[in-house]
């Protein structure tokens, strides 16, 4: 929002208008998690009590556990970064004079890189954040590029989601998109899948995403033979 003082101020009105939106922001975010989490109980409630799947032994529950660790550090990793120049972002509007200007900044600014893991039949997700360095409103909707292997057939880009689709995203106001991906049986075990997520409404701004196939679980927890993929 722009201040209407001559000097730069923000009006109380102003000040009270951008609370509000933050906090829009905050409600809607947490509601989409808690509508995730309810999902997420469901179903393990329901797998858990279907009884038809084979117990876990050591081995299995140790693949999931490091799993779920290496999503968790590359989400964390991915948004650091993100979260460390959205600071020196605000930092910088309201302490620096209107006038002043900070260090040169690159041209181009650093890639965001996310990589995915899954095997056949799993949906796959991450998120990253997305900036308004502007004192004005950007419509923001996403697009994805043709997912090239390392050797074999491309896959459609349409097997490339996004949560929201597109994005309006308010004056010095952020936003996360969730990126998912349900590997189908045209995936091949053994892949790794690459990928660029333009944001279209925002200069210059790519997203990589990588997809690596791994092999299916057998039963007893071992990995299943990619001999054959689908």
């Amino acid at each position: 929002m722009v201040a209407t003082d001559p000097s730069g101020r923000k009006s109380p009105e102003e000040f009270v208008e951008q609370l509000k939106e933050l906090v829009a922001t905050n409600i809607a975010g947490n509601a989409q998690l808690l509508t995730r989490l309810t999902t997420f109980v469901q179903e393990a409630v329901k797998s858990a009590g279907s009884g038809s799947r084979e117990p876990l032994n050591g081995a299995a529950l140790l693949s999931r556990w490091l799993d779920f660790n290496l999503a968790s550090y590359s989400l964390v990793s991915s948004h650091s970064l993100a979260i460390m120049s959205g600071l020196l972002t605000a930092a910088e509007a309201a302490l620096l004079p209107k006038g002043a200007s900070a260090a040169p900044r690159p041209g181009v600014a650093p890639r965001v890189e996310l990589r995915l893991e899954g095997r056949p039949g799993d949906r796959v997700a991450s998120a990253f954040m997305v900036e308004n360095h502007f004192d004005h409103p950007l419509e923001v909707s996403l697009a994805s590029s043709a997912l090239v292997p390392t050797s074999g057939a491309t896959l459609p880009a349409s097997l490339v989601t996004f949560e929201p689709a597109s994005l309006s995203i308010g004056p010095r106001a952020q936003a996360v998109v969730q990126i998912v991906v349900t590997i189908t049986g045209d995936f091949v075990v053994g892949q790794t899948y690459l990928t660029v997520v333009r944001l279209v409404g925002l200069h210059a701004k790519e997203v990589g995403l990588s997809i690596t196939v791994r092999p299916s679980a057998s039963p007893d927890g071992a990995p299943a033979s990619a001999e054959a993929p689908r």
